[in-house]
């Protein structure tokens, strides 16, 4: 294939990469420029295609321009779709619990009854003061 032959034609679903966390974001293709350059729905940003020389043979793509930002987006077709979904599920996940974690943190006065219904939550031992129970 050409650099203006690939799999990136218009309204093509694609999974957005950050460059250093493992975010990743749904979106699709907007339009297609002779070049081989193309742009997602909702942007000006063009994306630059490749395909990976591995044996998976992978559809991706880095944003054009400098800067230690730029994204890679990666093709959603049937290959790579139960990996994507297992990535933005595991992403929800640390968000949610970095949610937790942060209405947890904010509590300012925590009671005994509190601290009791977290442990019983999380199915934890009450922590004890030493190894030979209240000896340190």
């Amino acid at each position: 294939m050409s650099k203006t032959e690939h799999p990136f034609a218009p309204g093509a679903r694609v999974a957005v990469s950050e460059k250093y966390t493992d975010n990743v974001a749904e979106n699709f293709v907007d339009k297609v420029y002779k070049s081989g350059n193309f742009t997602l729905r909702g942007s000006k940003q063009q994306w630059s295609p490749w395909q990976s020389t591995w044996s998976d043979k992978r559809w991706s793509a880095m944003e054009t321009g400098s800067g230690f930002h730029r994204r890679r987006l990666d093709l959603w077709d049937d290959a790579t779709d139960q990996e994507l979904k297992e990535k933005i599920e595991a992403q929800n996940v640390k968000k949610r619990w970095r949610d937790i974690r942060s209405k947890i943190d904010n509590i300012k006065e925590p009671t005994a009854a509190l601290c009791d219904a977290v442990e019983a939550a999380l199915s934890l031992p009450r922590p004890t003061l030493g190894r030979d129970e209240g000896q340190s």
